[in-house]
């Protein structure tokens, strides 16, 4: 049963308009429909027994307060562009910078990261510290790009019907990689669809797990190659509203447990209409357009039309909460085909992370002695007339853990030759009172 219950996967599909017109008014979705008859709504984000888990999770990391929503968790990505045969760059066969520049969104969306359209002064607007990278190698161990192509020979892909055969023309170890499709829908009727976590199997063979349990599909997001990264001109085909890459961070918030902002309720007075993120005002519908201001159902207060999870043109979004942000970390660090991205030593290339510092200091340097072997050690070195007073290490769970180290007055060598391989956090306090919180892989 565990085997089965870690395999199986819900879908959120995001609808545009009807099924001919070439519309571009809003994002219905069919989540509601789908899920109204399925059996194990209730063991998904939203539903009754998910949440209790997650509640019960959340309240057991309040007490362990080690736990550090400051570290970086990075999340490595295969892209699998099913195109129709055409050159790499043309149609369906999206070019390599188009693809990186969806990367480049996602990054900066994730991270509130200033100059960018990810950037928002809004007091509930947040960097995640979730970030993504194109992996450096595939399943068998050679070295990748990150990019999967594949002439399917077909024209386009209705989900209902193909969604098996969309995603077994290419598929990589969901314990290991983040799976995004990028493929033509049938229809002009939809432009994305992800899966949500599922609660821990120890803790579901508990509950009445309805039986038989269904069949399974591969886990990822698939989204409509025409609002995949930042669109040039002219080829958004029926969707210009949604041209620059939001599609995905909307997705990928599904597929980290984000629930949309009105909860794919009924109005104010449906109990059910949430999205258990208390900084995110309750609004009984989604929200359309980008509407320079619209009610909620809160008085006096405003929906958050920018929120990635509502519906809103690809313009208009910019925040993720901090409920969301704990929302999708607690997912990360508990949930099945999420925390093992986080334990992947080998798929993603190392990711230079900006230090979080109580006061700045750009002169404290810190990385491997060997960057070719990753050997085993990992140096922070102070510039001189500076002092290292102490550092301390957490796994990526946020449990303080021991490590060997040689200390001299302006450097810590750390001997993590004997840890397991993972991401770990590391907290550096200096001489003159600045504290940088830095992340670094063992592999």
């Amino acid at each position: 049963m565990k085997l089965l219950l870690s395999a199986f996967f819900l879908f959120i599909f995001l609808r545009i308009g009807n099924v001919s017109g070439q519309t571009d008014g809003h994002r219905p979705c069919a989540n509601p429909e789908v899920y109204k008859n399925s059996k194990i709504k209730d063991y998904s984000a939203g539903g009754k027994y998910f949440e209790e888990w997650i509640s019960k999770v959340e309240k057991q990391e309040i007490a362990r307060t080690a736990v550090d929503e400051q570290s970086l968790y990075v999340l490595p990505v295969v892209i699998h562009i099913l195109h129709n045969g055409e050159p790499i760059g043309e149609g369906r066969n999206l070019s390599d910078e188009r693809i990186q520049s969806q990367m480049n969104i996602l990054n900066s969306d994730y991270g509130k990261a200033e100059g960018t359209p990810g950037f928002n002064t809004h007091p509930a607007g947040v960097d995640t510290r979730i970030r993504f990278c194109l992996a450096t190698t595939d399943p068998n161990g050679q070295p990748t790009n990150g990019i999967v192509r594949v002439n399917t020979n077909r024209d386009a892909f209705d989900f209902t019907n193909d969604n098996a055969v969309l995603k077994g023309f290419s598929f990589w170890d969901p314990d290991k990689y983040l799976n995004i499709w990028v493929a033509k829908f049938s229809g002009n009727q939809y432009i994305g669809y992800a899966q949500y976590p599922f609660i821990q199997p120890l803790w579901s063979d508990s509950l009445p797990f309805p039986q038989p349990v269904p069949d399974v599909q591969p886990d990822g997001v698939v989204a409509e190659y025409r609002v995949f990264g930042n669109v040039p001109s002219g080829q958004s085909g029926p969707f210009p509203s949604y041209n620059k890459g939001r599609t995905v961070t909307h997705e990928i918030g599904h597929y980290l447990g984000l629930l949309h902002t009105w909860g794919d309720g009924f109005g104010c007075s449906d109990p059910n209409g949430t999205d258990y993120c208390e900084d995110t005002p309750k609004q009984g519908e989604f929200t359309s357009g980008c509407p320079s201001t619209r009610a909620s159902c809160e008085a006096g207060t405003p929906v958050m039309k920018e929120n990635y999870l509502d519906y809103t043109n690809d313009v208009c979004m910019n925040i993720f909460t901090n409920d969301q942000k704990k929302r999708m970390r607690i997912v990360m660090r508990n949930c099945l085909r999420r925390k093992t991205l986080l334990l992947n030593p080998i798929t993603c290339e190392f990711v230079t992370d900006t230090p979080i510092k109580i006061k700045e200091n750009k002169n404290i340097q810190f990385g491997y002695k060997d960057k070719n072997s990753f050997s085993g050690q990992w140096v922070v070195e102070a510039p001189d007339g500076m002092t290292l007073e102490s550092i301390v290490v957490f796994d990526y769970m946020g449990k303080e853990i021991s490590v060997p180290l040689q200390k001299s007055s302006n450097a810590i060598i750390l001997n993590v030759q004997g840890l397991a391989g993972g991401i770990y956090m590391a907290k550096i306090k200096a001489s003159d009172g600045s504290l940088l919180k830095s992340r670094f892989r063992k592999l």
